[in-house]
């Protein structure tokens, strides 16, 4: 799909009264990774259902009956953004929550003896609730990072794969190392196993439209809060799962929902792996987001009509393009710096390592907190630590003190990447 024209950074800015008229707006945001800042889309909708339509929904009055259709339409709206079907997805608390929830009602999928692998690359969300299978006769096996680069081998997972291994989890860009997994052909590996596939999306979905059917994944989970909207995550369980889900929820409530069976509705998926249902106020609030790429899609893109996911498509692979010009210039300056070691590779193209950046301070006086609270200091957020991934930090051999990370949204500027390295240059003398 052919643009009008390139990313227009001062239209896409002018969505975000954060860096427009916030109390902070004078400050770079480079703590993307951790949560972005929303467009004014989101906020509208929120305010919109909190004044008109905070009750409860599936009532017979107008306002709970318009709120209701608001929920079910952000849901099935979530669903076609990752080209999954409208009862395939359920949108819980945050993706730990998710995942917790999810290996509590898979549990009596697996036999004693079953394998687990999970990948020292990820996130702790993606570890742990499958480290708790343990007691139920359940082995984990830990797919292993190379100590120097932090990278993933295909090689290393199909020695690990074996006739009892039932699923494997693994991250699509390490929310440290940065680089993007090959999820199509990991995909294919452990299909060819007879076993199933979990990928945490959460550092890459932000940066690239996500196409679940063509990754050919089992499981896929983002979280909402890092892709402009509130905090919220969103996790897509293929349909031939569900009937192998245990409901985490009132044993009742599946029959008292079948009597609504309207897209976007309370399903068993929904049901099972969400106790207390949706956050009513933030799910509706995600009709901005779909407002968002709409706009950025009609603002950059001729008027030719197509669905949601390919207008998300489309706008995310030119985001790439621009996000891709914000890296080189960071990675370029980065090179010179003696004082800062990048983990990952440096690849400034993000369909090969996503913009976040996490590095070593090899300052002789100066920790990571202390580099982000000097860059603080200066309007410039961003943040230290180990990022909940501790397993990977181990592997690479850091230390307690953990690492400085700088993560890049669409709405970043190159003033802004620009006044981070003049920042760092006064601070790492």
């Amino acid at each position: 799909m052919l643009a009008l024209k390139p990313w227009d950074i001062e239209f896409v800015r002018s969505q975000f009264p954060a860096l427009n008229k916030g109390k902070y707006s004078d400050t770079a945001f480079f703590e993307n990774a951790g949560g972005t800042y929303v467009p004014h889309q989101v906020i509208k909708k929120l305010d919109e259902y909190l004044v008109s339509t905070k009750v409860q929904p599936y009532g017979v009055y107008a306002s709970s009956h318009e709120g209701t259709q608001n929920i079910e339409l952000a849901t099935v709206k979530m669903a076609e953004m990752i080209n999954a079907d409208e009862d395939e997805v359920v949108i819980g608390h945050c993706t730990t929550m998710n995942l917790y929830m999810l290996a509590m009602s898979l549990r009596k999928m697996f036999k004693q003896g079953d394998e687990i692998i999970v990948s020292e690359q990820d996130h702790e969300s993606n570890i742990s609730p499958w480290l708790r299978l343990q007691e139920f006769g359940v082995t984990v096996k830990f797919w292993p990072i190379d100590p120097i680069t932090g990278r993933l081998s295909l090689d290393q997972l199909e020695c690990l794969l074996s006739a009892k291994t039932r699923l494997v989890c693994v991250t699509h860009s390490s929310n440290v190392v940065g680089d993007v997994n090959p999820i199509k052909k990991i995909a294919d590996v452990v299909h060819k196993n007879d076993s199933l596939l979990l990928v945490d999306g959460v550092s890459y979905a932000p940066h690239h439209a996500i196409d679940v059917k063509a990754l050919g994944v089992d499981i896929y989970v983002l979280s909402l809060y890092k892709l402009f909207g509130p905090h919220l995550g969103l996790m897509y369980v293929k349909r031939i799962l569900h009937d192998q889900l245990e409901n985490q929820y009132f044993s009742q409530l599946p029959a008292l929902y079948q009597q609504y069976q309207k897209p976007g509705s309370p399903n068993y998926l929904r049901i099972s792996l969400n106790p207390g249902l949706v956050n009513h106020e933030e799910v509706v609030s995600l009709l901005g987001l779909v407002e968002y790429f709409n706009a950025l899609y009609q603002h950059h893109f001729s008027a030719n009509k197509c669905c949601f996911f390919e207008k998300v498509k489309a706008v995310m692979a030119l985001s790439v393009r621009y996000e891709t010009t914000l890296s080189e210039c960071w990675l370029n300056w980065l090179a010179k710096q003696k004082n800062l070691t990048l983990i990952g590779n440096n690849d400034n193209d993000v369909n090969q390592r996503s913009p976040t950046f996490s590095l070593k301070i090899n300052h002789p006086s100066l920790l990571p907190k202390e580099v982000a609270k000097l860059l603080a200091d200066k309007n410039i957020a961003v943040q230290s630590g180990s990022f909940y991934a501790w397993r990977c930090l181990n592997a690479l051999k850091i230390g307690d003190d953990g690492l400085l990370r700088v993560s890049f949204a669409h709405f970043n500027n190159l003033d802004e990447v620009h006044r981070l390295c003049n920042a760092l240059d006064e601070i790492l003398i």
